[in-house]
């Protein structure tokens, strides 16, 4: 892995936007007509949320919208036919478990109305997901028999599946080669790159440097030792943005990062870009043209979730 330790040759800077009105981290975020929605998250002292609201960038202003039906955070959303699909995540139940979903629940923009959607095959809690070719893909998240422990002893999930929203069926594919939790995916070209993540493992926590590959044709994941994150980092956040894709903060060993770095992969060469304005993991990330936006998070004590919206225009 190369890594550049200059600065990105961009004038660009993070700018902080109207904060959300309820801090939150772990949470769902969509894009629809160019509006941020924010669905759920996780609240203070680790209470899931089903409050949800939408930001409209040209405004600079949240908006209310309909709670979703089951407080949940650690989602993964998709977009199809103008709506916003919700899928798995977890709550904190009163005796101090965890209970992991597998549900699924379809917000409609117009009509500020949710319904059930397809149940996934697994419950998945803190997954990643990416789309390509019209599919939708789960990837790993909380092993679902840590519910007890809670992830200072979970050892992570593989398991994938892949979601076909014409069909609205589910079907397994090829489990990662390691399992994990707290990862990022992005979709560059006709791969799906899996990133970074957490597991218990008997060595003690692992925070990941790893990227897999997957091959939807092959149905297979590949690494490769020249391909990794620039830090280990878990709960990091990921995006496309133009021809290349960039990931921010994230936690490790040594704390919660305000780190960002962008990939060309014609270079192969990870470029360092401006810190976010302070340290995040766990936030809610969306991509509007050249702009990225990071939503709430954790704080750099790594578990006071924040009301903050920083943004990054790439365009500048």
């Amino acid at each position: 892995m190369k890594l550049s330790t200059r600065a990105s040759s961009g004038t660009g800077s993070w700018i902080q936007r109207t904060p959300l009105s309820v801090a939150r981290s772990h949470c769902a975020v969509a894009v629809v007509h160019n509006r941020i929605y924010v669905l759920g998250g996780g609240g203070p002292n680790f209470q899931s949320l089903d409050s949800s609201v939408v930001y409209d960038p040209k405004l600079d202003k949240w908006s209310d919208i309909s709670p979703m039906p089951t407080r949940r955070s650690g989602t993964v959303t998709t977009v199809w036919g103008g709506k916003i699909y919700v899928m798995a995540g977890g709550f904190k139940q009163p005796d101090g478990t965890f209970r992991f979903l597998n549900k699924v629940e379809i917000y409609d923009p117009d009509l500020d109305q949710w319904q059930d959607g397809p149940a996934l095959i697994m419950p998945h809690d803190y997954p990643a997901v990416a789309e390509l070719d019209g599919k939708v893909f789960v990837l790993g998240g909380h092993h679902p028999e840590a519910y007890l422990g809670g992830p200072k002893t979970d050892p992570g999930f593989d398991y994938c599946e892949r979601f076909d929203p014409v069909m609205g069926t589910w079907h397994p594919i090829a489990p990662l080669s390691q399992p994990r939790f707290a990862l990022a995916a992005v979709t560059m070209g006709n791969r799906i790159l899996a990133m970074g993540g957490v597991a218990f493992t008997p060595q003690g926590f692992n925070n990941f440097t790893l990227i897999e590959e997957y091959d939807a044709h092959h149905d297979r994941w590949t690494t490769s030792d020249n391909f990794v994150l620039p830090w280990p980092a878990a709960g990091l956040s990921a995006a496309i943005i133009g021809d290349k894709f960039c990931v921010f903060g994230g936690y490790s060993g040594d704390g919660i990062h305000n780190r960002a770095a962008r990939y060309d992969a014609a270079s192969s060469l990870w470029t360092l870009l401006p810190p976010m304005p302070a340290p995040r993991a766990a936030t809610g990330v969306a991509v509007i043209g050249e702009t990225v936006y990071l939503i709430g998070g954790w704080a750099d004590d790594g578990r006071t979730p924040q009301s903050t919206l920083f943004s990054y225009d790439f365009s500048t």
